[in-house]
């Protein structure tokens, strides 16, 4: 038997530029990570036992108490050529909320449903998405969710971010809460907006935030960064192993 061999042979540099460019994603993918463990332990430092005696100031609430929308998305209506983008459930995961996985969606008129910053996000049909919440923690543009997605927006912007860390401590918990049979899952709104849960006082709700909300802009920085360098290695990459761009000379 005779095997050919192939010999591959890459411009000058361009093998190091491009692992370097791959390198970075995963570096900020981890970082995104790290910063979001950190604040759900900053989380974990204010949630207080059911059981125990609650400090000054704390109070009991539901969901409904303190939002100002409970809601389901819209129907869908898929247009390639359109500038608003829809999101489904495949969009949520791991606490984020992932944009590369919308879709284009035909152009309506501005409703309260499009998405807002810090507005929670709760899947709500079917076995292994149900229950899974992330938050919009940039400033959305002609953003929506279909009708599988439940939207939670705060009344009161300074109980978004405890809401929302709340909510992905408790995902099994939330999951719990559906109605119907294997395959036929639901989250019914009013499930949603009874959720009880602790709120902090006025002060310790300043102290949460003022550490929470730079981690999570952080964490959409790096989001981003690591949008952009996937980009740009993509395209580059044919470019640097045809040899139509030489990067030999360039210091990296």
């Amino acid at each position: 038997m005779i095997i050919a061999s192939i010999e591959v042979s890459f411009p000058p540099g361009s093998v190091e530029t491009i692992l370097k460019l791959q390198a970075c994603v995963p570096v900020n993918d981890y970082l995104a990570e790290h910063l979001k463990s950190c604040a759900k332990r900053l989380y974990r430092e204010y949630e207080r036992d059911e059981g125990a005696d609650l400090p000054e100031g704390w109070h009991w609430t539901t969901i409904g108490e303190i939002s100002g929308m409970v809601c389901r998305g819209i129907t869908p209506k898929y247009n390639d050529e359109s500038d608003e983008l829809i999101l489904g459930q495949t969009c949520i995961r791991n606490n984020l909320v992932l944009l590369e996985n919308g879709r284009l969606h035909a152009p309506r008129k501005i409703t309260e449903k499009w998405l807002k910053k810090y507005d929670l996000l709760i899947n709500s049909t079917g076995v292994g998405s149900l229950g899974r919440t992330a938050q919009v923690w940039f400033d959305p543009s002609k953003l929506v969710v279909d009708s599988h997605v439940t939207i939670v927006r705060a009344a009161d912007p300074r109980h978004a971010l405890y809401m929302g860390f709340w909510a992905f401590e408790h995902e099994r918990y939330i999951e719990s809460l559906h109605t119907g049979s294997t395959g036929q899952t639901e989250l019914p709104r009013d499930h949603v907006k009874a959720i009880r849960f602790m709120l902090p006082s006025d002060a310790e709700l300043e102290k949460f935030n003022a550490v929470a909300q730079p981690a999570v802009e952080l964490i959409v920085a790096n989001q981003k960064e690591s949008k952009q360098l996937a980009e740009l290695r993509d395209t580059l990459l044919p470019k640097l192993m045809s040899g139509e761009i030489d990067v030999s000379s360039v210091a990296i």
